[in-house]
């Protein structure tokens, strides 16, 4: 298993983020703007997605704002559950049959949340279009989701998957792994050594949830890289 330890841990200000959120809504408004597209409603993904989200509804003049909420639940032996716990969307909420989405993320990482979060709102929606911004965007993984999507929008890439080398990292500029200004170094750290994290009610949660895949995680020890299959 991969052991990253508090010290890698760069935790920003509050008004780092906020530079990443203005730039963000900055570009994605040029875009929509560029392409005549609007947005019909903001889908943050929680937890990560909802300040961002919060925060781009309110700078794209959004009024509906329509949170999901995903998790992974490791099961051990380096398992996972992705399970849905939370999906507000519903069928009768637009005049049209295809509406567009900005779907939002924080941390984003093997992308594997997000294209759950795709698959579920095209499967509600089949001729619907969407925009995707992260906060943060794990380089290796950049395009998990570039061809379901109209555009992706990030913050900066990070190495949070331990796909790049060191060299790699250093030429592409990456640094430490970036904590958001509200993240915790214990929920992070568990999160980035794929260990069970100990949440308010998780078990009951987990419970009312909805198992959305199983996914196997290893790390090769040699080439220090994690790997993940979908079971």
């Amino acid at each position: 298993m991969a052991q990253h330890k508090k010290n890698e841990l760069e935790k920003k200000t509050w008004g780092e983020y906020c530079v990443t959120m203005e730039k963000l809504y900055k570009q994605i408004n040029s875009y929509i703007k560029k392409n005549n597209i609007t947005i019909d409603a903001i889908v943050p993904i929680l937890r990560g997605g909802g300040f961002l989200g919060i925060y781009l509804a309110y700078k794209l003049n959004s009024l509906r704002v329509l949170p999901i909420q995903y998790k992974y639940f490791f099961t051990g032996d380096n398992n996972a559950e992705l399970r849905r716990i939370l999906f507000t969307p519903k069928k009768n909420m637009f005049s049209n049959d295809n509406p567009t989405f900005l779907t939002v993320e924080g941390d984003q990482c093997f992308g594997n949340t997000v294209m759950k979060t795709i698959q579920d709102l095209k499967r509600m929606f089949p001729k619907c279009k969407i925009v995707h911004v992260a906060d943060c965007l794990d380089y290796t993984y950049k395009d998990s989701v570039k061809k379901d999507v109209l555009k992706i929008f990030y913050g900066e890439y990070t190495n949070h998957c331990d796909g790049l080398s060191k060299e790699q990292c250093k030429k592409l500029g990456i640094g430490k792994s970036v904590m958001a200004p509200w993240e915790s170094a214990e929920e992070e750290l568990a999160v980035l050594n794929g260990k069970k994290f100990k949440y308010v009610n998780d078990e009951q949660i987990q419970k009312q949830s909805i198992k959305k895949a199983k996914f196997k995680f290893d790390f090769n020890k040699n080439t220090e890289k994690w790997t993940v299959k979908e079971e």
